[in-house]
């Protein structure tokens, strides 16, 4: 695997200005364009299946979760071009998750649809290049995601 260049860093963090770390809202926010758009998802969120994306807004668990994908998807944006720090933090965003019996398919769109409808939905006006970058980074996200569960003997796609 060959780390992404310094452009597409660029680009990715120059289009998380719409979703900061540290506000507070961004990752509820990120939840409830989840929930509302893609309602499909629900179901790996145990307890949460028949959730809206207002219910979102009033739970301190998807505040706390929320919380956490900005800082994932902050750090793997801002590593993406170191390829030993970018490859271990995947490897972490897939331990977090590997009890959550989400389909391994769906970390091949995370970021391409995903992700880059919530900022859009955030009001982010996405240059073709940082759409580029986002697809690059995901595509680069979920090979090492689909290796390392297969490595682990774990479902993958």
């Amino acid at each position: 695997m060959a780390p992404l260049t310094s452009d597409v860093k660029k680009n990715l963090v120059s289009s998380l200005s719409v979703a900061p770390l540290g506000d507070g809202h961004h990752g509820r926010d990120f939840y409830k364009y989840f929930f509302t758009s893609h309602p499909e998802v629900r179901k790996f969120y145990k307890g949460a299946e028949n959730f809206t994306g207002e219910d979102v807004l009033k739970s301190e668990r998807f505040d706390k979760l929320g919380d956490n994908i900005l800082l994932f998807v902050h750090v793997l944006a801002n590593t993406c071009d170191n390829e030993p720090l970018f490859l271990a933090f995947t490897h972490r965003v897939m331990y977090e998750h590997f009890n959550r019996n989400i389909d391994p398919a769906l970390w091949g769109v995370f970021f391409n649809t995903f992700w880059t409808g919530f900022l859009e939905d955030k009001g982010a006006k996405l240059s073709a290049d940082q759409k580029a970058s986002w697809d690059s980074m995901g595509t680069l996200f979920n090979k090492e995601s689909q290796a390392y569960l297969t490595k682990l003997g774990l479902p993958h796609a």
